[in-house]
């Protein structure tokens, strides 16, 4: 069972860094639209893993729940699940950032900040729903808060019209890690990222259409190729399939705190592809958010608490 755990942790550590490499690509394909960069990402991300799921189908088809209709229903209600949650929360953030872009230059880490709140919505959404929640994930949620605030606000934090965007955002992160915590230990992890791919991608095409379709041009999209492969087919593809496998191992409040670290290597991807050197406070975030996984992850903290709670009210 630790073993797991530690894969699952792996697995959702490796797709963080590919997520926080990804903002210096998203960077690179500004000159498209924001909802047509989702649409040809998650739908690339798609395409990429049909190979896989027909590859893992094939060996799984002595299984014969695999291929019942039950379970095949049971897969495509969760991939649009999924993926709608995905769906509304990507683009949900992408309006925020839109409604301040002419706030002032600082709104893109506030932005950051802003949307990882999902470390405190679904672990709190958890103990609304009876749970409960370890006193390492109280305080690691908090150390990470602390965190991901001095990396990414970088001046005084002001509220503007597109921060309710954002925060309903991270509100439908939340829905999303909670949504294949729920399916990924009842259908085909890779099966259902896939699905969820398709409907993502889907959606944001057709917001494109609505909100994008003058500026759209395929010179801009050839001009984007390199940064648009790597956001399909690494950053949607294989990270959030990787999410996905890992959530399969992880505690939802535990995986959120782990996707979170997401701000620290955009910190360090910036640092190796711009030579743009860490500030002190920034370097300080990156200490407690790293502090807060280790707490997060050892069982000092939990063990402590029982003992401290065994002398209180001894038995």
């Amino acid at each position: 069972m630790k073993n797991n755990s530690l894969k699952g942790s792996l697995m959702l550590l490796i797709a963080t860094i590919i997520w926080g490499t990804a903002f210096v690509f998203q960077e690179e394909a500004a000159n498209l639209g924001s909802f047509t960069i989702n649409g040809l990402r998650y739908i690339l991300g798609g395409i990429v893993l049909i190979p896989l799921v027909f590859v893992l189908r094939s060996k799984k088809r002595s299984n014969e729940a695999c291929g019942s209709k039950l379970n095949r229903k049971a897969l495509i209600i969760g991939g649009i699940s999924c993926g709608t949650a995905l769906a509304v929360a990507a683009n949900l953030q992408q309006f925020g950032i839109m409604f301040n872009a002419d706030i002032s230059a600082g709104d893109s880490g506030k932005a950051g900040f802003i949307t990882a709140m999902y470390i405190i919505f679904v672990p709190l959404i958890n103990c609304i729903c009876g749970k409960g929640i370890k006193p390492s994930v109280v305080i690691s949620v908090l150390m990470g808060v602390a965190g991901l605030y001095l990396i990414s606000v970088k001046s005084g934090f002001s509220v503007a019209v597109g921060d309710l965007f954002l925060l309903l955002c991270a509100l439908g992160f939340s829905a999303h890690i909670l949504t294949v915590d729920y399916w990924v230990s009842r259908v085909d992890a890779v099966a259902l990222s896939c699905i969820q791919f398709f409907v993502v991608g889907i959606i944001s095409l057709i917001l494109a259409l609505v909100f994008e379709r003058e500026a759209f041009s395929f010179r801009a999209v050839a001009d984007s190729i390199f940064s648009i492969m790597f956001l399909g087919v690494l950053s949607s593809g294989v990270a959030y399939t990787l999410q996905v496998l890992g959530q399969k191992y992880s505690e939802a409040s535990v995986a959120s705190l782990i996707m979170s670290l997401e701000s620290l290597f955009a910190l360090l991807a910036a640092c190796i592809f711009y030579g743009k050197l860490p500030t002190l406070r920034e370097a300080l975030g990156c200490a407690a958010m790293l502090l807060a996984i280790f707490i997060v992850q050892t069982p000092f903290v939990d063990n402590a608490f029982k003992k401290a709670h065994h002398r209180v009210l001894p038995k």
